[in-house]
């Protein structure tokens, strides 16, 4: 339910920022935030294939599934993906080490990143919670089939002999295993998550008697084993020609551990952001626990999805609730800094964690209008990378609701109308209870109306737009009458949103 009893003309109170305008939001006019496409679930063969397309369309970065070996089952499920059985080696119901290399190869030939979703805070649930890591059976197939696992491995091969060792025991010519119970902090489950000692030690569980992932030792400073095979992970990652990190699980991880096993260089030279889910900004409990100290005690290389925002979109939107709550988001706390911010209208943690539902926009619904509202928005605004989620997954939710999101139409036309405006700063021009406008520099125009009647948006324009000059929107390729004067009125349909650019703009749409 939308507000919809608001109607007539307003005239919009110009919020002038003047040449601030990046600096209120928390973004530098100089940051390119280029728009990552998570290709949740997808094959890496599928991602290779489809570079081509994925580059046309405009995206600068690919998060693929977690490369690492996790367990295969006949359905696939999408969350074994996220129970590791070894570090070393790359195998999964998504493809191969060989498959992804050549998914980089084929996305870097045509100037797009492929990004990683690391996971290392666990190891998998399974044969009855063992906490030895990979088991008996899994080193056997090591051996018994040394030609295909030798072609897997990322690191712990240190002769190079294609037989996996961990470095401490002597080279017997057979695999050695990675982690043992000295590795994993004790059994525990994580019942109270206002416990932060509880996040970072036990483990995550589903009710009883779930035994819960293993937790891998990271919180003893003298115990380096578990640290430095995170590290040689990630490394071996990079060398691949990774270049972000996706970090799973973060707030379950000390600060500290996940500083030490992202070395520098890496930091410095990728994409690194945090997945540490929020109920709100600055002053919710959750944030102060978990994000407020990531971001404090991580250097600024370090973002983190953008879950203060995402909150503040969802309330925005909800019925009573102003959409001005969002004209300026950053100074009240609801917004990351632009340089640490990854902008999400939805995650794959929430349509497929019961207790995130609520979250979704128009959860009951197989389309959403406020989610595309939403994702205009994030593509449109001077801040944050934005981040588009495409659901490829077997067990995919709402009834396919986010499959085939990446190369839609709409999509297409926002991820146009983002790149064009890279480096273009932002004014908020109108801002009331259904509508929102702002404006890029000269050159481009956002408007944004979630109500249910049509909005009229009167503003001063002097140094504001081009007058006597045309502007197509991206999303209607529709004309906009020209700006001749120095007061014009915007009209906006009901529940819809515009994303005008200056004619002249060199941005092609495909068709």
């Amino acid at each position: 339910m939308k507000l919809r009893s608001l109607a007539g003309s307003i005239t919009g109170l110009i919020l002038s920022i003047g040449g601030f305008g990046g600096w209120l939001l928390g973004f530098s006019a100089e940051v390119r935030a280029d728009v990552i496409l998570h290709a949740f679930d997808w094959s890496y063969a599928d991602i290779a294939e489809q570079a081509e397309a994925i580059a046309a369309l405009g995206y600068k970065a690919v998060l693929v599934t977690p490369p690492l070996k996790s367990p295969k089952s006949e359905r696939c499920e999408w969350w074994l993906r996220y129970q590791p059985q070894d570090f070393r080696v790359i195998d999964h119901c998504d493809g191969n080490k060989e498959s992804l290399v050549l998914a980089i190869q084929s996305l870097k030939a045509r100037g797009v990143k492929t990004y990683a979703d690391v996971v290392v805070n666990h190891m998998a649930n399974e044969r009855n919670a063992a906490t030895v890591f990979p088991g008996d059976v899994t080193l056997r197939e090591y051996q018994d089939q040394q030609q295909y696992w030798s072609r897997q491995i990322l690191y712990g091969d240190s002769n190079h002999d294609g037989i996996l060792d961990n470095g401490v025991i002597p080279d017997d010519g057979t695999p050695d295993g990675l982690f043992g119970p000295q590795d994993f902090h004790s059994g525990a489950c994580i019942r109270d998550y206002n416990n932060r000692s509880s996040v970072i030690r036990d483990r995550i569980c589903g009710p009883d008697p779930d035994p819960g992932l293993p937790d891998l030792m990271d919180t003893d400073p003298t115990r380096t084993w578990v640290k430095d095979q995170r590290k040689q992970y990630v490394l071996a990652l990079y060398d691949l020609g990774i270049r972000g990190f996706r970090i799973d699980a973060a707030k379950h991880m000390p600060n500290g551990a996940i500083k030490s096993f992202v070395p520098e260089e890496v930091a410095r030279n990728s994409h690194v952001f945090a997945e540490i889910i929020t109920s709100g900004g600055a002053t919710s409990s959750d944030y102060q626990q978990y994000l407020e100290p990531y971001l404090r005690e991580l250097p600024a290389e370090f973002g983190a999805y953008d879950f203060p925002l995402f909150n503040a979109l969802k309330q925005a939107f909800s019925f009573g609730r102003p959409l001005s709550d969002v004209a300026f988001p950053f100074p009240s706390g609801d917004a990351l800094a632009s340089n640490r911010a990854v902008t999400v209208v939805v995650t794959h943690d929430i349509p497929y964690n019961e207790v995130f539902r609520s979250l979704i926009f128009d959860q009951n619904a197989e389309a959403s209008v406020d989610e595309h509202l939403a994702y205009v928005y994030i593509m449109g605004r001077d801040g944050g990378t934005p981040l588009v989620f495409d659901d490829q997954s077997d067990g995919r939710s709402n009834n396919g609701r986010w499959r085939d999101v990446w190369n839609s139409d709409r999509m297409r036309r926002m991820i146009a109308f983002h790149n064009l405006m890279q480096g273009k700063s932002m004014e908020v021009m109108a801002a009331d209870a259904c509508t929102l406008l702002w404006r890029r520099q000269e050159d481009g125009i956002v408007a944004i109306n979630k109500c249910g009647q049509q909005r009229s948006i009167t503003v001063d324009t002097r140094f504001k737009f081009r007058w006597n000059h045309p502007y197509r929107d991206m999303l209607t390729d529709a004309v906009l009458p020209e700006i001749k004067g120095t007061r014009y009125t915007f009209h906006i349909p009901a529940r819809s949103a515009r994303m005008w650019v200056a004619f002249g703009s060199s941005v092609v749409l495909r068709h």
